[in-house]
This record gives C-alpha cells, sequence and structure tokens, in this order.
C-alpha cells in the first residue's frame, strides 16, 4: 500500500500502541484500547483500512464463529485466518470492551485461561489475538513498525505543497465506524428476516444509502435516512432490536 511518508509515524504510534498492549498486563487495559483506537481514527491510512475490512463484515457471526466450545473452562477463541477478517473482527472486539459491551476480563477467563493466574491468561490472549491483529494489518499495509514501506517504488513522487493538517477527531472517527460496525449487524439480520422480498429489497436500498452516508460523514443525510428506516422496520421485534442498537450508536453522537 503506497501512503504519504507523513502518515508514517501516525502508523509506528498505532504499533507501539499494540505492542503496549500485548507486552503488558490486564492493568489499565481501558487505557491500552482507547490509545490503539485513537492512532487510528488519527491516521488516513489506517482508518481507511479499517473502514474497508468493515465493510460488509458481519461482527456477531464471525465472533460466533471464532468461539470454540470446551468443556473445561468454556471453550477457546481462534482468529480467522484471512487477515482482513483477523483486522475487521479484533477491532470490533476492541470497539466492544471500549463501549463497555464486553467485559474484557471475563471474555480472557472463558476463552485463554489459564490454571497459573490471570497474568498468563492474558498473555495467552495477546498471543492468540493481539499479535495476530498486529501482523495482519503489517501485512495489509506492507510496512515495517516504524511505518515505512518495506518495498520502496523506484519512481520518487514529487513532493506536494504543505498543507496545514488539522488534528483530526478521533472520537468522531471511532463513532463512525461503531455506526457502521452496527448497521453491518441490522442488514444481515433484516436480510435473515421474515420479512417480505419486497420490504427487504426497500430496506436494502435505505441501508446502502446510510453506508453512502457513513462514509461521506454527513450526520444530516443519516439523520433523515433514520427515518423512513424507523417507519418500515415497523414493530417487528427481532429487527427492533439490532435498530434500537444502530440509533443507540447513533445518538453517542450528541453525547461526544
Amino acid at each position: 500500500m503506497k501512503y504519504p511518508e507523513s502518515e508514517n509515524i501516525k502508523i509506528k504510534n498505532f504499533f507501539d500502541a499494540c505492542n503496549e498492549m500485548i507486552q503488558g498486563r490486564f492493568i489499565l487495559s481501558d487505557i491500552k484500547i482507547s490509545k490503539i483506537l485513537k492512532a487510528i481514527a488519527n491516521s488516513e491510512v489506517l482508518y481507511n483500512l479499517f473502514a474497508e475490512v468493515l465493510s460488509d463484515f458481519k461482527f456477531k457471526e464471525e465472533f460466533e464463529n471464532a468461539k470454540t466450545p470446551n468443556k473445561v473452562n468454556g471453550g477457546y477463541f481462534a482468529v480467522p485466518e484471512q487477515d482482513e477478517k483477523i483486522v475487521a473482527l479484533v477491532f470490533c472486539i476492541l470497539l466492544e470492551v471500549d463501549n463497555q459491551k464486553m467485559n474484557l476480563q471475563n471474555f480472557v477467563n472463558d476463552y485463554f485461561y489459564s490454571p497459573e493466574g490471570y497474568n498468563i491468561s492474558y498473555s495467552n490472549f495477546s498471543l492468540s489475538v493481539l499479535v495476530p491483529f498486529k501482523n495482519a494489518v503489517l501485512n495489509l499495509l506492507g510496512c515495517n513498525e516504524d511505518g515505512t514501506p518495506i518495498k520502496e517504488e523506484e519512481e520518487e513522487v514529487e513532493p506536494e505543497e504543505e498543507e496545514i493538517e488539522e488534528e483530526p477527531n478521533h472520537k468522531q472517527k471511532i463513532l463512525f465506524a461503531n455506526l457502521r460496525m452496527s448497521l453491518n449487524e441490522l442488514l444481515s439480520v433484516i436480510v435473515k428476516s421474515k420479512i417480505s422480498y419486497e420490504e427487504k429489497e426497500e430496506l436494502k436500498i435505505i441501508i446502502n444509502a446510510l453506508f453512502e452516508a457513513i462514509e461521506m460523514e454527513s450526520l444530516i443525510i443519516i439523520n433523515a435516512l433514520v427515518i423512513p428506516l424507523e417507519h418500515m422496520i415497523g414493530k417487528n421485534k427481532q429487527v427492533k432490536f439490532y435498530y434500537n442498537d444502530f440509533k443507540e450508536c447513533l445518538v453517542q453522537f450528541y453525547y461526544s
């Protein structure tokens, strides 16, 4: 992947944050997760990469696929083989923990338990989840941990005029990512629901327009599209649950 040299330090900050969480212990893990998410939001290259892998990604479905029952301690957790799915799945897990929808300590105990103590359990989690996540991002970016591309192209790019770079609103970037993930889940449920074919097609049109609005980061358009979406979903209990989760994600913009 080709990107401006100015992105190197931002990408390095991301890998530094990943290493801090991998090499550390459970203590202050919420702060370490926040640093990873902030680093993603602060880098245009990383933000675009994560937006791409999250497109059409079904978090709940992939999360269930990664879980394997086990009589000893509930089960174990294995990330997918594809780099894109690893990045999307682990990013969603970090978001769930950051949004306090998932308890990291419980997750580690349920799927990475070691009788030698919690620190060993956390180390199992790091090796099984965080390390593949970091390596998958490295592979997709084609760079080293210091942010420099592994293979430089021979042709030099002419330097562009320097622009004053505004500090991105990292919290809002994360909220848009969360909104996209929630909308993916809603679409997945609608496709599997017993709603009539015609209604499904109309809902898909609205949802695809919402994806476009999220890509544009336009809250005005998103709010306008929510009105027909809510009207069409009506009182369908199965779909309403996931719609309410989407609506809750949208409300977070007005408390940030």
